[in-house]
């Protein structure tokens, strides 16, 4: 079994080699990156400016002490959008605004800078390459026509490992797609549960000749408030096709991409030289002991449009405490659900 590949790219991003790359040097770099974050948001971001009044990077003497700073929480961004802005609107490339239920959490727009999406582009090119070869071709079931949306970053991270990524957006006629799988022997699938599997339990679906799909990864709407995927579905799809089913975590606050599974297939090893993740009890909003089911927090470390400090994602998982079977030593999160909030 092959090691994520995350394993020498975070390595590289850190300045690391396989001689002292360890997880206290990934803490180390993030420790450092956020403090300059604080200082930079402190700084640019009206927002930040009035709700980190009194702290600064110095403030934290220790990893740990990032619990001392408030959360950022969606409503925040709902109402708040444009003060978060560190940089001048002429420097935003991609806008992206959420329409996310229920009613109270309303619309949220965010803002990404031409080198904030080439990060998830990065993130994108080397996690994907844990289920694609190079001459393979993979169909994209997500929006792609817009540059610097999700489907036209996917496209273009698979160019820089010569895959061809084929746009074809969600689906709306699967016999549509599965022709165009067919036609253009399509290797490996990418986008919604629902989506794939409406296209695998097609009645339709003979015309894709056994074999031909060797690789599935199923990215959930965790905007949505259902971001989990089921066994099921994945179990289905492997039965259908007899390949791996590989899952995917992130949402748009991330910059579209927080986690992959490795071939171990068994839990997101995450972006962590470009976030920085939390674990905490949702009701006290207090850190939990590790590997204990909690809310899932996110801090940006290198985003330079709109940085986001200890943002709620209203999603619940845990960090598994055990090594993952592909030898790396990066931390595991577990499938993700969201969190019931009254």
């Amino acid at each position: 079994m092959k090691k994520t590949p995350l394993d020498q790219w975070i390595a590289y991003k850190i300045g690391r080699n396989s001689s002292n790359f360890s997880e206290n040097a990934i803490r180390e770099h993030q420790l450092e990156r956020l403090r300059e974050t604080i200082e930079y948001v402190a700084e640019k971001s009206p927002f930040y400016r009035r709700r980190l009044k009194g702290f600064s990077g110095t403030n934290l003497r220790t990893i740990d002490d990032l619990a001392l700073l408030p959360f950022t929480w969606p409503q925040d961004v709902r109402d708040n959008a444009p003060q978060f802005l560190c940089v001048s609107q002429s420097e935003i490339e991609r806008v992206v605004t959420l329409l996310v239920p229920p009613a109270t959490e309303g619309q949220r727009r965010l803002y990404f800078t031409g080198e904030d999406l080439e990060l998830t582009i990065d993130f994108f090119s080397h996690g994907m390459s844990t289920f694609v070869e190079p001459g393979q071709k993979a169909l994209i079931l997500l929006p792609g026509q817009k540059a610097g949306s999700v489907g036209d970053l996917l496209a273009r991270a698979l160019k820089r490992i010569d895959v061809e990524g084929i746009a074809h957006g969600f689906v709306k006629d699967p016999l549509e797609a599965i022709r165009e799988i067919a036609q253009r022997r399509v290797d490996c699938l990418i986008g919604l549960p629902s989506q794939v599997l409406s296209i695998a339990r097609h009645s339709d679906v003979r015309e894709i000749p056994p074999g031909q799909i060797k690789g599935i990864l199923l990215s959930p709407d965790a905007c949505m408030k259902s971001p989990y995927v089921s066994a099921d579905v994945s179990n289905e799809l492997r039965r259908i096709w007899n390949c791996p089913v590989f899952h995917h975590y992130g949402t748009t606050e991330m910059g579209f991409g927080g986690g992959v599974e490795c071939q171990a297939c068994s839990g997101y090893h995450l972006r962590e030289a470009d976030l920085y993740f939390e674990i905490i009890d949702p009701d006290s909003g207090q850190p939990i002991p590790q590997g204990t089911l909690g809310e899932i927090i996110v801090t940006t470390l290198t985003r330079k449009g709109m940085p986001l400090v200890r943002y709620r994602t209203g999603h619940l998982s845990r960090f598994f405490t055990e090594a993952c079977q592909c030898g790396t030593m990066l931390r595991r999160m577990g499938k993700v659900k969201a969190v019931k909030r009254g």
